[in-house]
């Protein structure tokens, strides 16, 4: 049986890395306008002089690619600046992305990905983090707008 590292010091907590990424991971427009959910777990080393290095996502797929859900992640880590050199290891992010449909009172819609075991063996997993998308910004909302009628 294989478990994952654990965390000397929690990059979660780390504020360079959380608010980057907080700051930089936004639901994608097109799986809102969709109504896609998903968690997504993107996979990344931190190098020996603090740079983000090979990122990969754990669970892909090709909704995730088309809507937008990978590449938010990635581009998202790949922005990151040079982190604190006790954060080098190999890491696991998991990002949900949840829609909350207002047109299903209120329901959010929580994705239920998981990964095995042996998807952790060796990597730290950090704390999930959410992305809230939601049903106002949807598409019929906005055609509707221009048409100057109710959805």
């Amino acid at each position: 049986m294989t478990f994952a590292q654990s965390a000397s010091s929690d990059l979660s907590q780390d504020p360079v890395f959380s608010t980057v990424l907080n700051r930089r991971l936004r639901y994608p427009r097109q799986a809102e306008w969709s109504s896609v959910y998903g968690r997504v777990f993107a996979e990344f080393t931190i190098d020996d002089k603090g740079h983000v290095q090979d990122i990969s996502i754990l669970n892909h797929s090709e909704k995730g690619t088309y809507y937008g859900l990978e590449p938010t992640i990635i581009t998202a880590l790949k922005k990151l600046p040079s982190l604190n050199l006790r954060y080098t290891g190999s890491y696991i992010l998991p990002v949900s992305f949840i829609y909350v449909d207002y047109r299903q009172k209120d329901k959010p819609f929580v994705p239920k990905d998981t990964l095995y075991i042996q998807d952790l063996a060796g990597r730290i997993a950090l704390k999930e983090i959410k992305i809230m998308g939601n049903s106002t910004n949807s598409r019929e909302r906005i055609l509707s707008a221009g048409k100057n009628e109710y959805y």
